[in-house]
């Protein structure tokens, strides 16, 4: 993931935006919140009385807030642009962003300076529609309002980009699609729309050998999943426990490829997760050398005549109903110059984890014996810190498989008694006041590691290939695979975030079929005929 290359630009908020008016009682509004906190502060010391001073602020704090939005409201709903005042947009404005398909499409260099696009803060929602609607001007220049991911949704965030950039990028963004086109197709919902949009601004690599014309895409393969399941009621919202079967899409958001390393793709409209699995082995030793898969479009391909190396599922073309085919969608993505992007990839090595407060949280019955087991591993490593050669050596990143060593850890790596240095004694000397703190908010060792997940891509391939609907798949249920741990070990799988009491205990099964077609990744696998995607909520 290109967590180490950033670009530089502002970040402002919607009072940056104001006429004088606005300014006059935005400023006002200022004064009183701070004359409110100081108020509040002498309360809290029992200095004096100022229950009536604190209400009377209130008061005119209330009277103020009105003002200011009555005059919001009048302009609100009318064609006027806004500009953003060049006197606040001043350097301690200014945020990181990750390198994305957005900054490299824009010509943005790595750790430079951009006006090309803002990231905006909302407070004032009147204001903010009028910058949706109408842009805003900044220097003489347009700007427009260009998406806003799920996550700057929940944090009332925007992004704004140049207009005559967004014009001149918008095609290869949007993958040959418009805002006009979408609608006369039936258009969508427009949180949605902001978020796949905003696949180009997540922090990835370019996928320099992916070939787009060795790909397709293949509906979503579920089942029913038999288990004892809570079934609520949808009118008197009884709950009741029993045996039923659940309807489970395995591959939402998976597909598979060929000899290339597992990994999270990015592309115009299309997200998720890819996994490496042999898809033309098991054409050549089950499907007697060729197979035939109809695409989400009904157009047929011969997987092995056509060289096809990447198999993507429907859950994961976002926007499939918006383009005639898959070829349509390919000319589009090579005409106007689309990359293809992945942000997390399998790492050659994956360390130990910790696990988190809320996991440790939904342990409602622990013994001292079972808590002591449980931290046991974190006091150790704590009680190692300048101690042990290993852990000191890990804690100071000095090792090979750090892919982003410092000088000084190159240093450590060559001569070891470096660590005895002032200003490493004083690294470990605060980083054991970390772990320590860590550890009180419940972050402790455990001998756990963070996996992809994927289902059963055999019986995925039964169900794709040898058209078995209900295929039996490698694993039974209640087992996983992973060669990450050896065969018959009893793992919890967790997911992060928690969402409620979700620990999944599993067996580890591994076996000479198991690693021959589960053993091209360290993913952990699980049962088709497991309720265990309903459970952690696989996504």
């Amino acid at each position: 993931m290109a967590l180490d290359k950033q670009i530089y630009c502002y970040g402002v908020d919607t009072s940056y935006f104001y006429d004088e008016e606005e300014k006059y009682w935005h400023l006002r509004l200022l004064r009183l919140y701070s004359l409110r906190a100081k108020l509040k502060q002498k309360q809290k010391n029992n200095k004096e009385d100022v229950s009536w001073k604190l209400k009377s602020c209130n008061r005119v704090l209330k009277k103020n807030k009105e003002r200011l939005s009555e005059i919001l409201n009048s302009k609100r709903d009318t064609d006027l642009i806004r500009e953003l005042n060049p006197s606040l947009v001043r350097d301690k404005n200014v945020v990181n962003l990750f390198e994305s398909d957005l900054t490299r499409s824009l010509g943005i260099q790595t750790f430079t300076l951009t006006t090309e696009i803002f990231v905006i803060d909302v407070y004032f929602f009147q204001v903010f529609k009028n910058l949706v609607k109408n842009g805003f001007t900044y220097l003489g220049e347009k700007y427009v309002f260009l998406t806003a991911s799920a996550g700057q949704i929940r944090q009332k965030k925007a992004v704004a980009i140049k207009e005559s950039s967004f014009k001149r990028i918008e095609q290869k963004l949007m993958c040959g699609l418009t805002i006009d086109e979408i609608n006369e197709r039936g258009g969508m919902n427009q949180n949605k729309f902001l978020a796949y949009l905003a696949l180009m601004n997540s922090a990835t690599d370019v996928w320099e050998d992916f070939d787009i014309d060795k790909s397709i895409v293949v509906d979503d393969w579920e089942t029913a999943v038999p288990g004892l399941v809570d079934h609520i009621d949808g009118v008197s919202y009884e709950i009741r426990r029993e045996m039923t079967e659940t309807v489970i899409p395995h591959m939402d958001g998976c597909g598979i490829m060929l000899n290339e390393t597992t990994r999270m793709v990015r592309m115009p409209w299309v997200k998720g997760l890819l996994v490496t699995f042999p898809f033309d082995k098991f054409i050549q030793e089950k499907c007697g050398g060729e197979a035939t898969v109809t695409d989400i479009y009904g157009n047929e391909h011969k997987i092995i005549e056509e060289d096809i190396r990447y198999i993507f599922t429907k859950s994961q073309f976002k926007l499939w109903k918006f383009y005639d085919s898959w070829d349509c969608y390919k000319a589009r993505f090579k005409n106007f110059g689309c990359n293809a992007c992945y942000c997390n990839i399998e790492e050659p090595y994956i360390p130990k984890s910790r696990i988190n407060y809320q996991m440790l949280q939904t342990l409602s019955v622990m013994t001292d014996n079972e808590i002591d087991r449980i931290i046991s591993k974190t006091a150790q490593e704590i009680d190692d810190v300048g101690k042990d050669y290993q852990v000191t050596m890990r804690l100071l990143g000095a090792t090979e498989n750090n892919r982003y060593k410092s000088a000084m850890q190159e240093a450590l790596l060559i001569y070891p008694e470096l660590f005895k240095d002032s200003y490493n004694r004083e690294i470990l000397k605060q980083t054991k006041k970390s772990l320590v703190k860590q550890a009180k908010g419940g972050r402790l060792r455990v001998n756990g590691k963070y996996l992809f997940l994927a289902p059963d891509l055999y019986a995925f391939c039964e169900w794709l290939f040898l058209g078995e609907q209900n295929p039996q798949g490698l694993l039974a249920d209640g087992d996983v695979c992973t060669n990450q741990y050896r065969d018959e070990e009893t793992l919890a799988c967790l997911r992060s975030p928690h969402l409620y009491r979700e620990w999944a205990i599993r067996t580890n099964r591994r076996s000479l079929e198991l690693d021959y077609w589960f053993g091209g990744t360290k993913c952990i696998y699980t049962s088709c005929h497991d309720l265990i995607s309903r459970y952690l909520m696989f996504d």
